[in-house]
């Protein structure tokens, strides 16, 4: 017995297939909210940025309306098509580190992926938190260093580049080196946060932006 072999183009036409064919393959058309960045301005600012830099991002809306609220983020990771970042919450960061197997607190946090082409953002600007705070006088904070005794209760006031945001504690100071300008201090208060643990920090004042640094009176 014979059979025709079949021929989708008998039925449907040979060019509306190849119309089809082709259209798997088209770029999805990206559309550019009004004051969005467009896919290539954006990549450029990104990369010019570069990773573990804390940036905020402002998108907009539909109708080009910036949404109120910035987006801080930790740029963690840049690829062809998107960028990762790593979102700032201070206090969430503290809370994790107290319990590691914390999965969620109120208040935001992970990662989240932006996409080039998703037209929706209006601007990433660098953090620059660091740059305009004014740290205390190193020469001052030695002199009160220098007067501090061990196990003395203190409050401390430093920025931390791994967080990017200002951390405010207190604790006693545990160790000290006034000739090399470095001193160590046990936290039990961190941003209002009372800890279970109490943490260890060192910190160089010639390397690490200490705000204030005092005596519990």
């Amino acid at each position: 017995m014979h059979h025709n072999k079949f021929d989708a183009s008998e039925i449907f036409g040979a060019s509306r297939l190849n119309r089809h064919f082709l259209g798997l393959f088209k770029k999805k058309k990206v559309r550019v909210r009004p004051g969005a960045l467009t896919p290539e301005e954006l990549k450029t600012i990104v990369n010019q940025i570069g990773k573990n830099k804390k940036v905020n991002i402002v998108r907009v809306e539909y109708d080009g309306t910036p949404e109120d609220k910035p987006v801080a983020i930790k740029i963690a990771d840049i690829q062809e098509d998107y960028f990762t970042g790593v979102i700032v919450n201070l206090e969430r960061s503290i809370k994790q580190e107290m319990d590691q197997k914390l999965v969620f607190v109120k208040g935001g946090g992970g990662t989240i992926d932006f996409y080039f082409n998703e037209g929706d953002i209006k601007s990433v600007v660098e953090d620059i938190d660091e740059s305009i705070l004014e740290p205390k006088d190193p020469a001052e904070l030695l002199e009160i260093l220098d007067a501090l005794d061990l196990d003395e209760a203190i409050l401390l006031s430093f920025y931390d580049r791994d967080k990017g945001g200002v951390m405010n504690g207190s604790g006693k100071l545990v160790e000290k080196d006034v000739e090399n300008k470095t001193f160590k201090v046990e936290l039990n208060l961190i941003n209002d946060i009372e800890l279970d643990v109490p943490k260890t920090i060192q910190l160089d004042l010639d390397k690490d932006t200490v705000l204030d640094l005092e005596i519990v009176i």
